[in-house]
């Protein structure tokens, strides 16, 4: 059974997206200097007033963005692979002061189905989301096979942690994209009836630019 250095943190990492790290515990830096030298990685996993979770994701180490003179780390890491946390060593005769855990590596099941429709369903609704919130566009390729397309566009919405980990562990594509699909749905009605509400309460009390003096209401004569 595979061991790796552990970092539990109140975060979920996807497979494909990117997180900063600020590294200031002295287990960590170590954990992330020894990464640093050998090239390794380390497994991320939601750990919070609940516990530990037991599907997590591995963290590759992409850019060392600033080492301070009291030792303190900015690193940029990309998600890399599912894994299920079997066990949770500490000491031992490694003596390592971080956590390591005993993990398994998941792979997808296989995909059953046409996922082209299901894929182009979610970018859709991705650019609704995007375009209620910010007024902005989505720029994200959409082709076969899609693999991780699902983490793709749930590392571009701020979905709570719950939801994060929800996605994370669900051992298909297609079952995560149908998920997202139904998520994104969600969100996209609501900033929109946010925004249309947000809207009509500017022009309360306030005359349109466009009124004149001699308009009907009403329409009639």
């Amino acid at each position: 059974m595979p061991e790796i250095p552990l970092f539990p943190l109140n975060v979920v990492l996807m497979p494909g997206t990117p997180l900063p790290l600020h590294i200031f515990e002295e287990r960590y830096k170590q954990m992330v200097d020894e990464c640093l030298e050998s090239g390794g990685e380390f497994g991320m996993v939601l750990s919070d007033d609940s516990g530990t979770r037991e599907v997590g994701c591995t963290a590759s180490i992409s850019e060392l963005v600033e080492r301070y003179d009291d030792g303190r780390l900015v690193i940029l890491v990309e998600g890399s692979q599912r894994f299920k946390l079997n066990n949770i060593l500490s000491g031992g005769p490694s003596g390592k002061p971080y956590y390591v855990g005993e993990i398994e590596y998941l792979q997808d099941e296989e995909a059953t189905g046409d996922l082209q429709a299901l894929a182009e369903e979610n970018i859709a609704l991705l650019e609704r989301v995007v375009e209620a919130a910010t007024e902005g566009s989505v720029d994200i390729e959409v082709e076969p096979p899609y693999t991780n397309l699902s983490f793709g566009i749930a590392g571009r919405i701020e979905f709570e942690l719950d939801t994060r980990q929800e996605l994370l562990e669900i051992p298909t594509e297609k079952g995560r994209l149908e998920r997202l699909k139904e998520l994104l749905s969600e969100a996209a009605e609501r900033l929109e009836s946010t925004r249309q509400a947000t809207e009509k309460a500017k022009t309360n009390g306030h005359l349109r630019k466009d009124w004149r003096p001699d308009e009907q209401q009403g329409g009639g004569e």
